[in-house]
């Protein structure tokens, strides 16, 4: 029998408070697939930490799973999906059904996390030693919580070995993209993608947000983020440092100090990174040359760049476009 043949087995481990969208995005990504394919390969499961039938999600919807005592024996896939802090810690203190996930994590052909989930693949020892992700906010008590494993501070989902992770919430529905492409072919994926108006297929290593979106963060409510928005609207024209302080009102040196308080960079990487993100939304959402999106997004020639490009996100403008950018 192909491999296209076969039936398989998907687990969502469930629990009071599991967020909705981490189980909805993966599910429908895979029920999609089985719609396009015209039959069922992906056979969906649900199982509860509870001994009801039901479990409530974080939006207080509830969701019908079977009991731990009728989970499949044979699985392909274990999904672990996230929760807020104390849900996912009262599952985690839950023994039997962490006694249940250990037997059937060693059982599954390869078991997935979306979000917090990492918690669960990390508290049963799948990720000592590999590399995961988990959603931004979480990184830092990831890594506290497991020190052996290599958590990737800014990647959608990782792939090591038979552990999948992914990083917050709708990244999930990037990381069952990839399984789907793993499993039945890319051009599968590129159907279920297009019937689900999302991106096709954003590849593991592109940054969970953008960095405009960190830095707005970083100055919410402070006069830092005037300066961003002036750059933001303006990352064509000859901007320096010196016109950034005269903007501001400040001397270079005090622009220097407040966008180091503020961002954790000078003011020239500030400025670099504000448009290294304006030509990555044109290589995202347009067909432009990379001469001219090098002149809209403020860089002195398309060589100077390529080469801020490359040293940014780690590949080439065109490579980044091939990746991520418009359907041609």
């Amino acid at each position: 029998m192909s491999k296209a043949a076969k039936r398989h087995r998907v687990v969502f481990a469930l629990y009071d408070g599991v967020l909705l969208l981490d189980v909805a995005g993966p599910a429908e990504v895979l029920a999609e697939a089985n719609r396009q394919l015209g039959r069922t390969f992906y056979a969906l499961h649900y199982v509860s930490s509870t001994a009801r039938a039901r479990v409530q999600t974080s939006v207080g919807l509830p969701l019908q799973a079977d009991p731990v005592r009728d989970a499949p024996r044979t699985i392909d896939t274990l999904i672990l999906p996230g929760g807020c802090k104390q849900a996912r810690a009262a599952a985690l203190n839950d023994a039997r059904f962490m006694a249940w996930l250990r037997k059937a994590s060693k059982r599954a052909r390869r078991t997935a996390s979306v979000c917090s989930g990492a918690f669960f693949s990390g508290a049963l020892g799948l990720l000592d030693g590999r590399e995961a992700t988990t959603h931004w906010a979480a990184v830092e008590e990831l890594r506290e919580r497991h020190p052996d494993t290599h958590v990737a501070e800014d990647a959608l989902y990782v792939e090591d070995g038979k552990h999948w992770s992914s990083a917050g919430v709708l990244s999930g529905v990037d990381m069952s993209l990839a399984i789907v492409s793993r499993d039945l072919g890319s051009a599968l994926a590129l159907r279920v993608a297009r019937q689900l108006v999302v991106f096709m297929v954003r590849h593991g290593g592109q940054s969970q947000f953008s960095g405009v979106m960190d830095l707005q963060t970083r100055a919410a409510g402070g006069e830092m983020l005037d300066l961003l928005a002036w750059l933001e609207n303006d990352s064509e024209g000859a901007i320096s440092v010196e016109a950034m302080a005269a903007r501001m009102k400040m001397s270079v040196r005090t622009l220097h100090r407040r966008c180091h308080e503020t961002f954790a960079m000078s003011p020239a990487r500030l400025l670099r990174t504000v448009r290294l993100e304006r030509a990555r939304e044109l290589l995202h959402d347009t067909q432009l040359e990379l001469k001219v999106i090098a002149g809209t997004a403020g860089f002195a020639s398309p060589e100077a760049f390529s080469k801020a490009f490359r040293e940014r996100f780690g590949t080439s403008p065109g490579r980044y476009r091939e990746s991520f950018g418009v359907a041609r």
